[in-house]
């Protein structure tokens, strides 16, 4: 039997809430001016919402923020340690990751969290940072809205099986699913078509 390709999001389809914020602020903690930088960053996350200002600047910003400076090894100490402090939704803990099929975790969060948080055979993408001399110097890759669906098809993924997501920004991989399913904490909503995906979030079919 030919195995099925399953694709995840990850931020609220896979853990209870939006985790960048999160990665951040533990990450940074340890400095003293870290109260000062969390209004900062929460200030500039309200620009982004209401699209002022791009996603990619705002993990630009939340990298300048807690994490410019800081070393490979620094940084997969802090990205560990934080995995450990995500909390999970009811699809992750019963979701029998090692199965046979093809597995990908594609998210806009970054990849140095998410691998310790799943076994080998999941292929994870996320966001990547760009290092210059073992140091953290901003954003290389933002893993965000359609770069999903080309990471994927990049990597010769043309077609999904079935697809997890909460937001409609997937929409790029909802179009190429043939199933959906749309997580809301621990309830599962199931579309069999694109339409359906549409008709959940008040989008219309064109």
């Amino acid at each position: 039997m030919k195995s099925k390709i399953i694709v995840f999001d990850f931020d609220k389809t896979l853990s209870y809430s939006d985790t960048l914020f999160g990665f951040f602020s533990s990450a940074g903690k340890k400095n003293i001016a870290h109260p000062f930088k969390i209004v900062i960053y929460l200030f500039t996350m309200l620009l982004t919402k209401f699209k002022i200002l791009s996603n990619t600047y705002l993990k630009n910003i939340g990298i300048i923020l807690f994490l410019k400076g800081m070393n490979q090894t620094q940084l997969q100490s802090a990205a560990l340690d934080y995995s450990k402090k995500i909390k999970m939704n009811n699809l992750y803990k019963e979701f029998d990751f090692l199965s046979r099929d093809t597995l990908y975790v594609v998210s806009a969060s970054f990849t140095n969290y998410l691998r310790p948080l799943f076994p080998n055979n999941v292929n994870v993408l996320g966001s990547e940072f760009l290092f210059k001399k073992d140091k953290i110097i901003g954003l290389s890759f933002n893993c965000f809205e359609s770069i999903k669906a080309e990471i994927l098809i990049d990597k010769g993924v043309n077609k999904i099986d079935l697809l997890y997501t909460d937001s409609y920004s997937d929409f790029s991989l909802a179009s190429r699913s043939e199933k959906i399913i749309i997580i809301n904490g621990d309830m599962l909503h199931v579309c069999d078509n694109i339409k359906e995906f549409n008709a959940y979030f008040g989008k219309s079919n064109k």
